[in-house]
């Protein structure tokens, strides 16, 4: 006896998307051709019933944004009422959705587990927008590939990948960011100090250098900025006995680029030589804690053409906290790269070639920052290896 198997190929009544709300209406819609992928292919059979009433919802739900369009037009009376049934149906439809979603989650993992090459290409050929919001199976997705040939040569998966290197980066670059913020700094004596100084500067790292000297019976602290940006400075002085200070504690300050500055003195209550005893430490970030960004600002893009923004603020990966508010673009490697707004060049970091997760990786992160005229800096982050096309100390204009 022969056997057939009868096939659900779905119709959409109303394809384009209404007015009102038009952003969450053509974001079904660009949808509709990978569900109708899906429905066509024999293996999702069992998922029928859940393809044909999504789109009997669709239809029923883009019937109603429609009549809210006419309504809005014309004005009418029924816009309230029409506008409320048309969210509620749009939130209906996001059910049926994300039920559509896992089935194909759950034929992704099967075509991994059965070892289905052809098949997951399919997947990812019709409906690769659906595995981007799955971060973990997208992942599990990579790991397959990494010992499949054919797999590792398909444009999604080298996309991946690339992606996945970015990720990398964007980890090393938080870590690099909490090393910008110093916690603690022993205060050293001068002459201490002034070895560190000649080593950073042989090195032409930057830093901060802080020492305290006697001064007649008081204590002096002097701190100096070996960068070429502002930074921001908190001098912690604690458990104090036998001095005193003029100034309030903890003393915080900004310092200049290149700016040495004798920042206060503790003055010795009973005039006598080395009575008494304190404990300090500085902590220190680059950057003016005071900046006031200009916000009438506009800022350009740091590249000419199009590129995917694969993280943007508090991103699933790395952008939290410091970095909260970066953002990466998936670029091919060698992809030149403009300055988004003009300053000077403050600091120049080009000799990494290598990258990954850990913490260990933090000093390979290779970076360009700019100090800009309202003291707000521009970082530009997992640059290529020696693919800096600016000096330190250089001024740059923006698109540059």
């Amino acid at each position: 006896m022969t056997r057939y198997l009868l096939l659900f190929i779905p119709l959409f009544l109303f394809s384009q998307a209404p007015n009102a709300y038009k952003d969450l209406g053509e974001a079904i819609e660009r949808e509709v051709p990978l569900f109708q992928s899906l429905a066509k292919e024999p293996r999702f059979y069992p998922y029928q019933e859940n393809f044909e009433l999504y789109f009997k919802e669709l239809d029923k739900t883009f019937a109603l944004g429609h009549r809210l369009d006419e309504e809005i037009e014309s004005l009418g009376r029924n816009e309230e009422f029409l506008q409320e049934a048309y969210l509620k149906a749009l939130r209906t439809l996001q059910v049926k959705r994300e039920a559509l979603k896992k089935s194909y989650y759950k034929e992704v993992r099967s075509s991994i587990k059965q070892k289905d090459t052809f098949y997951l290409l399919f997947l990812l050929d019709n409906a690769q927008s659906f595995l981007d919001e799955n971060s973990k199976l997208k992942s599990q997705v990579i790991t397959y590939a990494n010992s499949n040939a054919q797999l590792k040569q398909h444009k999604t998966i080298r996309a991946y990948q690339e992606e996945k290197a970015l990720d990398e980066r964007s980890y090393a670059y938080a870590q690099k960011m909490q090393e910008e913020y110093k916690a603690y700094q022993e205060v050293l004596r001068k002459q201490e100090a002034l070895k560190l100084r000649k080593l950073l500067l042989s090195k032409k790292v930057g830093g901060v250098v802080v020492y305290a000297q006697e001064e007649k019976g008081d204590i002096g602290f002097v701190v100096e900025n070996l960068f070429e940006m502002h930074v921001s400075t908190t001098l912690h002085i604690r458990d104090i006995q036998g001095y005193e200070s003029k100034e309030a504690l903890p003393y915080k300050l900004v310092l200049k680029p290149k700016e040495k500055r004798k920042v206060l003195k503790l003055v010795n209550i009973s005039k006598k030589k080395k009575v008494g005893h304190f404990n300090s430490h500085l902590s220190w970030s680059k950057g003016a804690v005071d900046a006031q960004e200009d916000p009438e600002f506009i800022y350009s893009l740091p590249f000419h053409e199009s590129f995917k923004v694969s993280q943007g603020f508090n991103g699933n990966t790395s952008h939290k906290g410091t970095s909260q508010y970066a953002i990466d673009f998936a670029m091919p490697i060698g992809t030149p790269v403009y300055a988004a707004r003009g300053g000077k060049v403050v600091e120049v970091v080009q000799q990494h070639n290598k990258h990954g997760m850990g913490p260990t990786m933090r000093q390979f992160a290779n970076y360009v920052i700019i100090e800009h005229d309202d003291r707000t800096l521009g970082r530009y982050f997992h640059l290529q290896h020696h693919g800096a096309k600016v000096k330190l100390g250089q001024m740059v204009k923006q698109g540059e």
